[in-house]
């Protein structure tokens, strides 16, 4: 059996099956805060100022490293049994079942301010459960397959947070009303994660020594927050400010470029019916070809160089986007129309591949130690400043039109492929070993 072979047949252990459950149980609470829910806003006659305010709740999942050390640490009473993950796992999904049916037990015409209470409350509880798969992920496969549990990850969570969540959710929202809708959606969630509950091991980890928050405070805090921090810098010595800062700018070109998208394909002429056709279901698709695409090249060349090549591709496809631009002086829409496919694909396939080689890379980084912590905490380090620069992305292009912007958006990348391009060349393997 070649190589190829044995790097496909890897996705379809039990575990690495387990956790495309696991993103998809991931991605059903935040799609259902996401399209669904503004477009119900909406047509129940919310303002548009109150329904953008409300997209703050997403800062929710970007802030979960505040309260990961408390996942990695704090042992449930009467749950701790069934181990440490699970324990967290089963609370955050009762929960996150609760605030589903909460939402849509509530009239947005009559309730807003109780069902916004409610939405932050299953982001809240969403995000905890983000933290215990994110753990899970890392710590029920074996480090080299890191790669492909990324990459089923990411189809997990395609699958439940755009297909399920985002095009169920507006078909059963259009057809029997969104707080039915709802309803359907969160007693599907609920059988999953019964369903995970009872097939899901709980894995084997570094496990260190219980210390209460009640007797031993100060100690508690140092263990929790410090020492995940002290770690990182105990294992990468002078080679840690590369790390941070090679996660601080690779995804800064993409995130940047994001919010002003759909803006764009409006100006443009697209309308939503083609822009759906275009972006969710092809770009979807395409999307998950280069997730697993990311998987197998990872396993295939190593990490290091394909950690270089994400950082080239994100800055590269911004740039048919200048074109697609200029295309909007062309009389003929069809042009416009056959190239937006060509876009997307382009485009698409380098956030599924990227994705899986940022997960990836990340997840090398993190120590059995403090899995949870760390990851949360990487994940923030590479996701919020990047969104704060992407809220900005607005006022770039009305100060200097599309095409500047994208070439902006273009030279963003650069940063994060000089870092990439040093950690290949001196083939600075980042691993928790």
């Amino acid at each position: 059996m070649n190589a190829w072979a044995i790097s496909l047949k890897a996705y379809l252990k039990p575990n690495l099956l387990l956790i495309v459950l696991l993103g998809l149980l991931a991605g059903i609470p935040y799609g259902m805060i996401l399209d669904p829910l503004s477009f119900w806003l909406s047509k129940s006659g919310v303002d548009r100022a109150s329904i953008g305010l409300l997209s703050l709740v997403f800062l929710t999942y970007a802030f979960k490293a505040v309260w990961a050390p408390l996942v990695d640490r704090i042992q449930l009473p009467f749950l701790k049994r069934i181990g440490q993950r699970k324990s967290w796992l089963v609370v955050a999904q009762f929960l996150s079942f609760i605030f589903l049916i909460a939402i849509g037990m509530n009239d947005p015409k009559q309730n807003l301010e109780l069902l916004v209470i409610c939405v932050f409350a299953l982001a809240f509880f969403s995000a905890t459960q983000d933290i215990c798969i994110d753990a899970l992920r890392i710590e029920l496969v074996e480090k080299e397959e890191l790669g492909q549990a990324a990459a089923n990850y990411q189809l997990g969570w395609r699958v439940g947070g755009v297909w399920f969540a985002q095009v169920v959710g507006f078909i059963l929202g259009g057809t029997i009303g969104y707080s039915n809708a709802y309803l359907i959606v969160a007693l599907v969630f609920l059988i999953l994660s019964v369903f995970i509950f009872f097939k899901m091991p709980e894995p084997e980890r570094i496990v260190r020594p219980y210390i209460s928050v009640f007797s031993h405070p100060g100690r508690w805090l140092k263990d929790s927050f410090v020492d995940p921090v002290v770690d990182l810098y105990d294992r990468y010595k002078t080679e840690v400010g590369l790390l941070l800062l090679l996660i601080f700018f690779y995804r800064l070109s993409d995130m940047f470029l994001g919010p002003m998208a759909m803006p764009f394909y409006r100006e443009m002429g697209f309308t939503e019916i083609e822009v759906a056709l275009v972006t969710n279901f092809f770009g979807t698709a395409v999307t998950i070809i280069g997730v697993f695409a990311g998987g197998l090249l990872v396993h295939r060349f190593g990490l290091e160089i394909n950690i270089f090549y994400g950082a080239l591709l994100t800055a590269l496809t911004n740039l048919p986007f200048v074109y697609l631009n200029y295309l909007g002086t062309d009389l003929d829409p069809t042009n416009e129309l056959q190239f937006l496919w060509a876009v997307i694909g382009m485009d698409n396939f380098t956030q599924g591949y990227v994705g899986t080689v940022a997960i990836t890379f990340i997840s090398r980084v993190v120590s059995p130690s403090f899995t949870a912590t760390q990851y949360a905490l990487l994940v923030l380090l590479g996701t919020v400043p990047s969104r704060i620069l992407g809220g900005s992305s607005g006022f770039v292009v009305n100060e200097f039109g599309y095409h500047d912007f994208f070439l902006i958006a273009c030279a963003l990348g650069i940063p994060a492929i000089v870092l990439s391009y040093i950690v290949w060349k001196k083939k600075l393997i980042f691993s928790s070993s």
